[in-house]
């Protein structure tokens, strides 16, 4: 049986979901479960998004596999210094912009 997104809008309403810094010397962690509760790092997404996009535009010819794997790599090196280095980084160069319709 397939989980469906009605089951998982239920789990989110119970609630018991947090946003905190996961730290861990031997894994990369994106999120974490533990009983009741959901803990999610919003950094090594947004972090592994930032540089899987600034790795297309420094190197255009790899190709979509490359670029995934590198970010990946990068992101797994990074250590909690880094990582908070590279966050406040890109809080202070974002810029809100309307959202980007892509038509394929």
């Amino acid at each position: 049986m397939k989980a469906s997104l009605d089951d998982l809008w239920d789990e989110l309403n119970r609630g018991r979901v947090y946003e905190c810094s996961l730290r861990d010397p031997f894994f990369h962690l994106d999120g974490l479960q533990q009983g009741e509760q959901v803990f999610v790092d919003p950094r090594p997404a947004v972090l592994e998004t930032v540089l899987h996009e600034l790795l297309h535009r420094r190197k255009p010819r790899w190709g979509e596999r490359r670029v995934r794997q590198e970010s990946r790599r990068l992101i797994c090196q990074m250590d909690e210094q880094a990582k908070a280095r590279w966050w406040r980084a890109y809080q202070r160069i974002k810029r809100k912009g309307r959202p980007v319709r892509t038509d394929d």
